[in-house]
This record gives C-alpha cells, structure tokens and sequence, in this order.
C-alpha cells in the first residue's frame, strides 16, 4: 500500500529492465493537509510480481534547472531502466546524478524489490547524514544504529556497537568542517559481520594515540580499538572511510 501525499507517482521497474510510472492517487502534502482541514491521505494499492522493483522518490530527484517535470521524468526513467540491478549500487548512482546537477531541494528515495521465491536473504543497509551542528541528526544517528543493531539480531553486542560507533562520528564531526555519512550494514560470507562506516570530507586521516591519564580527549580511537573485532580507514576521493566491523550471530 501507497500513500503519496503530493509527491510524484512511484515508478516499477520490471524483471527485463523496462521501467513504468505507477499512478497513485496523491492527496496534500504532509503539514498542508491539517492548514486545509484534510487529514485523510488516499491508499493506493499495488502488487509486485516477484523481482519487479518500485521507486518512491520525492520531487527534488526529477527537478532541474530550466527543465520541466515531465523532461525530469523521462530522464529518471532511463536511468532506472537502464541501471545496475543491485539496488544499492543503483540509488547510489541516482544519488550521484542529483549532487552532479545542483540544485536546491531535498532529495529523498526509497527502493523497494519483492524478493522472488526461495531468494536468500539479503544483509541489511541503513544510511543517515549527519551535519556539524545538527544534534536532531546525531540522535537520528543513534536512533537507526541502536534499531538497526536489535533488528539485525546484534543486542549482545549493541553497546560496544554504539559505543564504537558514536566515537567515529563524534571524532568526525570535531576533527573535520564538514558533516559525516554513518552507514550500518550486514556483511554477506562465511562469518556475520555488522560493519559501521563513517565518511567525511577531510583526508587528513586519523591518528592512534595515547591521551595520558588526565586527558579528556584522543581515546575514541583507543576505544574502538578494543570494541570492534577490527577497524581500519579508507580513502575516498577527496575524503575517507573510517570504518569497525563486529563478528555476529548468524540467524
């Protein structure tokens, strides 16, 4: 079930990669509907066929700079038609297309798939941005690592996760000028792994060291050191990863 609440009609795309617009009724936007005195949203109904993909997105993916909406449609439906079928590695490169164009409204999007029969389950991934100075956004944060941690079957683990975790946003957020990118994720293999990334925009990468005994800072480091079964950083591109991954049980 669908409720649109005035953004754009979702799209599906098939098992062959042909890819269609799913009209659904749409309602007032959320926060106009109590101004106008219309509280109920319309439901639409909708049944995918196994592998069949849906694309719920708001307006600011499909919205260009002297385009018009239909002519950001037709773009957004060839990106999706003829994308990567991983549907992580395709939201990324929607994701990308919006950051390459500019433009000033927010983006939101969410990509659903119906799992076909006796398909194995896949690792979970959860995404949030953090901005300096946002502490609504650092508590989101938190909030999705301590759900996610608890959903994944990780509760024995979960304060060394969150721990762990809070210390490379928190390092990222003090010790750079940007904000920072927090994924959690399942990693498929042999061995359950929960792995936490924290991405920022600053390639001075970070620094083990020893914060003496009346030293109030430079043991975040030090403490996912001895949380995690393993940390490390990556670079990327002009910034870097600084990442810890926990052994879990397998379910």
């Amino acid at each position: 079930q669908v409720v649109r609440a005035g953004h754009v009609d979702p799209l599906v795309r098939n098992v062959d990669g042909s890819c269609r617009r799913m009209p659904s009724e749409g309602g007032l936007p959320l926060g106009l509907s109590a101004e106008f005195g219309r509280l109920e949203y319309p439901v639409s109904t909708v049944e995918l066929d196994p592998g069949q993909t849906m694309i719920l997105f708001t307006d600011g993916l499909v919205e260009m700079p002297g385009s018009d909406l239909d002519e950001g449609m037709h773009l957004l439906t060839a990106m999706v038609t003829n994308g990567p079928k991983d549907l992580q590695r395709l939201a990324d490169q929607l994701c990308d297309a919006v950051d390459e164009r500019g433009g000033q409204d927010d983006v939101a999007v969410l990509l659903l798939r119906r799992r076909a029969a006796h398909a194995p389950q896949p690792g979970g991934r959860l995404q949030q941005q953090v901005a300096q100075n946002d502490p609504e956004a650092l508590r989101s944060s938190r909030h999705m690592i301590r759900a996610a941690v608890r959903a994944w079957g990780a509760k024995d683990r979960a304060d060394e996760i969150e721990l762990a975790a809070d210390e490379l946003i928190t390092n990222a957020l003090m010790h750079t000028d940007g904000g920072a990118v927090v994924t959690i994720r399942v990693l498929a293999g042999s061995e359950r792994r929960l792995r936490v990334d924290v991405e920022d925009r600053s390639s001075a990468l970070p620094r083990r060291r020893d914060a003496g005994e009346s030293g109030v800072s430079g043991r975040g480091l030090m403490l996912v050191d001895r949380l995690a079964d393993v940390w490390g950083v990556e670079s990327r591109g002009s910034g870097k990863c600084v990442w810890c991954e926990f052994l879990i049980p397998a379910r």
